[in-house]
């Protein structure tokens, strides 16, 4: 992610492809920014001048992330939390669409979220609980 994929006026980061960056779809799409990811993001970049242009995140050495390294490091951390080995940086994707889901966020929003093509993709991510199936029956 670069600075200028970010809008703090807008509140959304525009995930564009490049020779450093592909999305899975090859395609430009926008996330909204929740107030949280918001301030994190304008502390950061009003700690220091930044070059447009210029990665959000980076290395120790001020290199650029790369998705391989901090898949690495991603699983380095649950292993040595003693979690799942089951667990992947995928997922936290995964996580995110499922709980969204389970606070009934509609799948069409879900889709647009994770950038889906198609709805049946989607449903693969959109688990229920028990309990969101005893919420269900109880509405009535």
């Amino acid at each position: 992610m670069r600075w200028n994929w970010i809008d703090f006026i807008q509140n959304q980061i525009t995930v564009k492809c490049s020779d450093d960056f592909q999305t899975k779809s090859k395609k430009e799409r926008i996330v909204p920014m929740s107030d949280k990811v918001r301030s994190i993001l304008f502390r950061r970049f009003n700690s220091a001048l930044h070059n447009s242009d210029e990665v959000v995140f980076y290395n120790r050495k001020e290199k650029m992330l790369y998705q391989e390294a901090i898949s690495k490091q991603f699983k380095k951390i649950i292993r040595k939390s003693n979690l799942s080995d089951k667990i992947h940086f995928h997922t936290l994707r995964h996580s995110f669409a499922s709980l969204l889901a389970q606070k009934g966020v509609s799948l069409y929003i879900i889709k647009e979220l994770l950038g889906h093509e198609d709805l049946s993709t989607t449903q693969i991510y959109s688990h229920l609980q028990k309990q969101n199936l005893m919420d269900a029956v109880n509405l009535l």
